[in-house]
């Protein structure tokens, strides 16, 4: 039976994400927050590796299922699959120079690589019991995704005092009908990270209502500790005496938080221990410069995304007129790129505008 249109772009779609995903392989930004990710990493990851790294070491992985062992000659058609991937994704070697290496023209190049993407994307599939339907994320949650990128433009100083207290109310029924102690312990004069109130409301809400509604515990504590990069806002879980497991916490999901702390610009911790845990989210104190980037083409977005990664900058894309006059408003960039040459409405008639 043929495969139906909807399996065959879902697959097209699948390898385009493996293969961009080699392209930024040491983009840790660019990693960090990949559609392959949310896919393969969610849910596999150890907690002393980050999303990107997991990420990276399962593709590098993957590209080395395909080596037939170094006694197969170079050049050889059998070897030609992992050489190309290895040479040109991980060594970073141009398509001329992995052409030349191997004897072959970069048209043939081009062909063998398509070939040896569809081999990786077999291997995944197969190791992550992904099926013939590879999308990354189920529409409803994809579209979450991108409205929770879209509210993170809009960023003010954050006062964590306030915040966690306007928390407690929210949470006091629940605690009540199952029994669980709620505290804070928030240290006096921190400093406010500039983040977005919203989402980091939907973080915590999420967390302890999850907690204190699934999980055996007594006590949660609201908790913070700055640095001078950075302010860290945990949740403290303790276990009920007596219960099963002496590691109440293992059983706390927070790959949905994680998604929102990283659009956010920060980090999710997770510890788990004997008699409880925790999980701290970790925000950025320095000020990052938003950058709007207006351009048609979304590679030269992404070319952008990686030669700042690293650096100050909060990148964010428009590809028309009309969305970059939204995010002007809602994002109050501090510096805007303008594509001159841009359809129906072009830079000229946009900066007038602006």
């Amino acid at each position: 039976m043929e495969d139906c249109p909807t399996d065959a772009n879902n697959e097209a779609e699948f390898i385009h994400q493996i293969r961009d995903a080699l392209t930024y392989l040491y983009d840790h930004a660019h990693l960090q927050r990949h559609p392959l990710a949310q896919r393969l990493v969610s849910r596999r990851a150890k907690m002393t590796r980050t999303r990107a790294q997991e990420l990276r070491r399962i593709l590098l992985d993957a590209i080395e299922a395909l080596n037939p062992g170094h006694n197969v000659p170079l050049s050889a058609p059998g070897r030609r699959p992992y050489a190309i991937l290895f040479e040109l994704y991980v060594e970073g070697r141009s398509v001329q120079e992995v052409a030349d290496s191997l004897g072959i023209g970069t048209r043939q190049l081009r062909r063998d690589r398509a070939a040896a993407l569809e081999a990786l994307a077999s291997i995944l599939r197969d190791r992550y019991a992904l099926g013939s339907d590879s999308s990354p994320l189920p529409a409803a949650e994809e579209q979450l995704r991108l409205e929770s990128e879209r509210l993170a433009q809009q960023r003010a100083p954050v006062d964590v005092h306030s915040l966690v207290e306007g928390l407690l109310p929210l949470l006091e029924d629940v605690a009540r009908e199952h029994d669980v102690v709620l505290q804070t312990h928030i240290e006096h004069d921190l400093p406010k990270p500039t983040t977005n109130r919203t989402l980091l409301r939907q973080i915590f809400i999420s967390l302890a209502s999850q907690a204190i509604n699934t999980l055996p515990i007594s006590v949660l504590s609201f908790e913070t500790q700055a640095s001078d990069s950075a302010v860290g806002i945990g949740l403290r879980l303790t276990c009920r005496k007596g219960s099963q497991t002496a590691t109440c916490a293992r059983d706390l999901a927070v790959e949905p938080a994680e998604t929102l702390t990283e659009i956010l610009g920060g980090r999710l911790l997770k510890e788990v221990y004997l008699g409880g845990g925790q999980v701290w989210v970790l925000l950025p104190l320095r000020e990052l410069a938003v950058v709007l980037v207006v351009d048609d083409n979304a590679e030269l977005f992404e070319l952008f995304q990686r030669y700042t990664t690293g650096q100050p900058y909060q990148m964010v894309h428009a590809a028309n007129a009309e969305t970059a006059l939204e995010y002007a408003r809602s994002a109050k960039p501090d510096v805007i790129t303008v594509d001159l040459m841009m359809p129906n409405q072009d830079g000229w008639e946009l900066m007038r505008r602006l």
